[in-house]
């Protein structure tokens, strides 16, 4: 049973009551991100995830996690282009504690300058490590190459220049325009009542630091390049396009096409970049999908000899998915989507999350017979009507991290090589 109620303070509260578990997976989602900082505050949201485990105004920071540790619960916290979310997995029993700890983390976290010297630290050396991975710098680059010059495009973890500069002030700051309650959702999942939930909410009353979020402007994906040199075997490489937001008409279908592509060891470019022809390590195809926008990728990694061959094949799959993809490929694609989302419905986490992410930009749930409904009713003539205008937009980003040879060949590929009627 799946309750939403919207509170006089502006909160959302959704809860999923489920008989045949006996934990909660509770946890505040707040719609504030990486695409909601300013130029001088990059990584700043994620640093605030940082901070909530540095303590408040009522707890240490050792208090903090002990008081759900000692339950045997877990907590933790995430941070996204467009959310941050802060969560606990609890014995049934103990929930409460942990709305009040996460509440807490939120509502009143305390910033000391020890603190924050401390924990800039750790997340420079967080930067330092996701650099010396080409997967995590590509993915990084591919955002700052499709939304260049847009914060949504920026690294999650900010840079060394950018944390080191972190004040309260400007934590502080950039709380006051963002945590508010009407970007707040707090959602419960497993052995839980929706009522018991808002009274205990009530009974707290958080006093967030923002009255209302300040309005967010819509990105504009770009056809921009970002290449990094760097001494590797492999040379990792990346293609972006527009993609449709969540929810959006048309997504379904594009879903459907991005993993008919790449979505699995059975897909046309896994298929035949790695196995027939052993032109590349991995190749895959994904998507980041966001609240007005998002993006369709392509990501392979393959050694410096074998680029050109890569890129001839890669172009020729490409221009041929939309002419001969079958009815067969979308038959498997939809039992991957249905698998999916049966999956999802058996993980508390999950339903929580997923709860709050579809309030947050749809404003209401979608329940997964509609989504299961939406996975059958897309035609195969959907989906390739779906790919024939990616091709014909033909604004594709470029990134690229490794050798620099096969970089200025990924670099040259002019991407607009159709055959006739594409």
């Amino acid at each position: 049973m799946t309750d939403v109620s919207r509170l006089p303070s502006g909160l959302t509260v959704v809860t999923e009551t489920r008989v045949d578990v006996e934990t909660v997976a509770l946890g505040v989602f707040v719609n504030a991100g990486t695409r909601d900082e300013r130029p001088d505050e990059h990584g700043l949201a994620h640093f605030l995830e940082h901070m909530a485990f540095k303590g408040t105004r009522r707890r240490s920071a050792y208090q903090t996690v002990a008081d759900i540790e000692a339950l045997g619960g877990d907590i933790n916290a995430e941070t996204s282009p467009e959310a941050t979310s802060y969560t606990v997995r609890m014995l049934a029993e103990d929930w409460r504690v942990g709305l009040d700890v996460l509440l807490d983390i939120v509502c009143a976290p305390n910033y000391r300058l020890s603190d924050i010297a401390l924990e800039q630290d750790v997340v420079v050396q967080e930067i330092a490590g996701a650099m010396d991975v080409p997967d995590d710098r590509l993915i990084d680059g591919i955002g700052l190459a499709a939304f260049k010059g847009d914060a949504i495009g920026q690294p999650i973890l900010g840079t060394e220049e950018t944390v080191r500069s972190l004040r309260p002030e400007s934590l502080q700051a950039f709380q006051a325009r963002t945590y508010a309650p009407d970007s707040t959702i707090i959602t419960a999942a497993g052995a839980v009542q929706h009522e018991e939930l808002i009274v205990a909410i009530e009974q707290i009353a958080p006093s967030f630091p923002a009255v209302s979020a300040a309005p967010r402007t819509l990105p504009q994906a770009s056809a921009g390049s970002f290449f990094e040199v760097r001494d590797t075997f492999d040379t990792h490489l990346a293609l972006a396009w527009p993609a449709p937001a969540f929810g959006a008409p048309h997504s379904v279908a594009h879903a459907f096409a991005v993993q008919m592509l790449g979505g699995g060891m059975t897909s046309r470019l896994f298929q035949s970049i790695r196995e027939e022809a052993g032109l590349a390590y991995a190749v895959d195809a994904y998507q980041m999908i966001y609240s007005d926008c998002g993006l369709g990728v392509i990501q392979t990694a393959t050694s410096a000899d074998t680029v050109s061959p890569m890129i001839e094949r890669l172009r020729e799959e490409l221009l041929r998915f939309g002419e001969d993809m079958s009815a067969d490929e979308l038959v498997a694609a939809k039992r991957q989507f249905r698998a999916s989302l049966a999956m999802a419905s058996e993980s508390l986490p999950g339903i929580a999350a997923r709860h709050a992410r579809q309030l947050a930009i749809l404003g209401d749930l979608r329940p997964r017979k509609r989504l299961e409904q939406e996975i059958e009713e897309t035609s195969l003539e959907d989906v390739k009507d779906v790919w024939l205008s990616v091709m014909q937009r033909a604004t594709f980003a470029k990134a690229g991290v490794g050798d620099a040879k096969a970089l200025d060949l990924w670099a040259d590929w002019p991407m607009v090589c159709k055959k006739s009627g594409v």
